[in-house]
């Protein structure tokens, strides 16, 4: 800074000293030294006037300048520098973070202090039914429920808060706001429609195994005490009550196996395409056929219509499990004297087994939770016939691991079709070849 100033003064010597020489010499040095300063002063604003254009300029090429201007010059264009370069790596951090955000799948919205859009993801906009043309409108104008209205003015920051979803009121939203920026929030919504749904579903299936083993346990407690308490009965008398504990005995340890199964099948990493072998289905329906035979008793007519010969890449005893689940179900709630149709196809769709009954058939309504675990369209009848109310679940489980699905078709009074599909790729046989 010093050496600027001593350059300046050189520069005003210069303009100064020659004026005074020269005044002196013609007797004029007043006038003379009012023409140097003047000319120094002109010659000043002239680079004053370069350097407010260049300050008003994309600062891009530098003015021509010298001394102290020039100087200022430099550090102005340094300091400006340094704020384009923080400037720009803000804008690449704003955006790296609005790339983020819009990539989640929970909705994301920012706000100011009078609840103004000022900025909102992919996910808001579908879950709030809101659009781009909706930044710099108050939010609280846009959805007028109260209990929303009510959580923007009145809600800490991170408390969660939960209510009904304006665009569908079957979906519930975990709603949560928190500080973003100077005089900025962050909302954000989750749609937590499953997780309410999951929470009730383990309610209502730990409540189900209470009640389902309770049963069984009450009426064995009961036939326990009586044999405890009766000190005159016969040794035939104790044979027939004990025989009567079989049942209740054998209903809790084959939902205690079933139960284990399904914490098995949850817990075990699905078979592997490449991995599994190919099990000859011709062979595995044959003795599924007769498995099936030997539950009925000659109650019913299996049929077995294999019309395809195939090889699938799966786990043996978990096909086998899931295909006698179906056969057992059919004989189970077919009346005495019915058909129970075991058939195979195979087309662009993939491989399918499907099995028939002629029993009273499920309604529409039912037949989109017959996988549920303990589910049952008729929990009375269920029991009679010996069902724990598993077996779909089991079934649906196997085939998901398998990358196949379970399609149930069925008609009140006609019957129903429960058919296993396993796709192509884990398909081997001789039509495709």
């Amino acid at each position: 800074m010093r050496n600027i100033w001593i350059y300046e003064s050189w520069r005003l010597a210069r303009f100064v000293l020659p004026a005074l020489l020269l005044g002196w010499v013609f007797n004029v040095e007043v006038l003379l030294l009012f023409l140097a300063l003047l000319l120094f002063i002109l010659h000043q604003y002239r680079q004053f006037n370069k350097v407010y254009k260049w300050l008003g300029s994309s600062l891009d090429a530098d003015p021509e300048v010298t001394g102290a201007w020039e100087e200022l010059v430099y550090r102005i264009y340094r300091k400006r520098k340094r704020s384009r370069s923080r400037k720009k790596n803000l804008s690449n951090m704003l955006r790296r973070f609005q790339d983020s955000v819009s990539m989640m799948p929970d909705a994301a919205i920012v706000l100011d202090k009078e609840n103004n859009i000022l900025w909102l993801n992919p996910a808001a906009r579908q879950t709030l039914n809101l659009s781009n043309d909706d930044i710099g409108n108050n939010l609280a104008n846009l959805i007028r429920m109260p209990t929303f209205v009510n959580f923007l003015k009145n809600a800490k920051d991170s408390e969660a808060y939960e209510m009904q979803s304006p665009v569908d009121e079957k979906e519930s939203l975990d709603l949560r706001q928190m500080p973003y920026g100077v005089g900025q929030r962050l909302l954000l919504i989750r749609n937590i429609t499953q997780v309410q749904r999951l929470k009730s579903m383990r309610q209502e299936f730990v409540a189900n195994v209470s009640h389902e083993l309770r049963t069984p346990l009450t009426v064995i407690l009961g036939y326990l005490e009586s044999l405890q308490d009766s000190d005159d009965l016969t040794a035939d008398e104790i044979k027939l009550q004990l025989a009567k504990l079989q049942a209740p005995a054998y209903r809790m340890n084959q939902i205690v196996v079933d139960l284990l199964l399904l914490s098995r099948l949850d817990l075990d990493v699905p078979a592997d395409l490449n991995d599994s072998p190919s099990q000859d289905m011709q062979v595995l329906l044959a003795m599924l056929k007769k498995d099936g035979e030997q539950l009925s008793q000659g109650r019913h007519t299996i049929i077995l219509k294999n019309n395809v010969t195939v090889k699938l890449k799966a786990v043996e005893t978990e096909i086998y499990s899931a295909i006698s689940n179906l056969i057992s179900n059919a004989i189970r709630y077919s009346p005495d004297g019915g058909d129970i149709i075991i058939e195979t196809r195979l087309d662009k769709n993939g491989y399918q087994i499907s099995v028939s009954d002629q029993g009273l058939g499920i309604p529409a309504i039912h037949q989109s939770r017959l996988t549920e675990r303990f589910y049952r369209v008729d929990a009375g009848r269920s029991r009679e016939v010996g069902g724990t109310g598993l077996g779909l679940a089991i079934v649906n489980q196997i085939l998901r691991r398998h990358d196949a699905r379970l399609i149930i078709m069925s008609t009140p009074g006609k019957g129903s079709t429960f058919s296993c599909l396993f796709p192509l790729s884990r398909v081997q046989s001789d039509a495709q070849d």
